[in-house]
């Protein structure tokens, strides 16, 4: 893998990471009625945690 390729696929990656977090974010704040800091902190580390299993789940069935 050339070094192109591989900023590529790391900037692919993070790109993947981000979407996912922001989808599960935005979720998360549907399903809440009032937002405090505390409950931000938590609820961005949660979605941290499901993107990456989202992530991982995507390279599992599609193989990449």
């Amino acid at each position: 893998m050339t070094r192109s390729t591989a900023a590529r696929a790391a900037l692919l990656a993070v790109g993947e990471l981000l979407a996912w977090w922001a989808a599960l974010v935005v979720l998360w704040l549907m399903l809440v009625s009032t937002v405090y800091t505390l409950e931000w902190v938590v609820g961005a580390g949660a979605a941290a945690v499901g993107a990456l299993a989202a992530r991982a789940g995507r390279r599992a069935v599609t193989w990449r």
